[in-house]
């Protein structure tokens, strides 16, 4: 399994809203949801929300099946809103594509090791969050005056069964 960081910086300047990530990836190449934790569309569009800040997504690249070994190239799409404007920048990224005995020798990036674990820690401590997360509501204790004793013995239904 192979990790893309997604790192970009946003103008400071104007009032940027509706951030929107989308990748394009090669042939037999599939993702897993971001690990960042942020909604995406049932398309794979990853919303970031309104804030101008800088952002990193974090996302899993593997294959179901053997794919075709060599270079391939993954696109990156960010689109956002400036005031009116709708803003759209594309990247290409590169990505080698090995076989699994040839992937040993790649060099592992400990910064990006490290953003995982940091993501990951941080989403188990959202799930522990929500599972702790219960309503305690107080018991309703109603308390009852003598003006509903005269309805309720003008409306109770007294019967009796005889079973013979």
């Amino acid at each position: 399994m192979n990790h893309l960081w997604v790192r970009f910086e946003l103008p400071h300047a104007g009032s940027i809203t509706d951030i929107r990530l989308t990748l394009d990836l090669p042939q037999g190449v599939h993702r897993a949801p971001n690990l960042n934790g942020c909604p995406e569309t049932n398309c794979g569009v990853i919303l970031l929300g309104d804030s101008p800040e800088d952002h990193d997504v974090l996302l899993e690249l593997y294959t179901k099946e053997a794919a075709v070994c060599g270079r391939a190239e993954i696109g990156i799409v960010l689109e956002f809103k400036d005031g009116e404007t709708q803003i759209r920048a594309v990247h290409g990224v590169s990505l080698e594509l090995k076989t699994e005995d040839e992937a040993e020798e790649w060099p592992v990036d400990k910064e990006v090791v490290e953003r995982v674990k940091a993501l990951q820690c941080r989403l188990q401590d959202r799930a522990a969050e929500k599972a702790s997360e219960y309503v305690i509501l107080p018991p309703i204790i109603r308390q009852r005056s003598g003006d509903f004793e005269d309805w309720e013995k003008k409306y109770r239904v007294d019967y009796s069964f005889n079973y013979r």
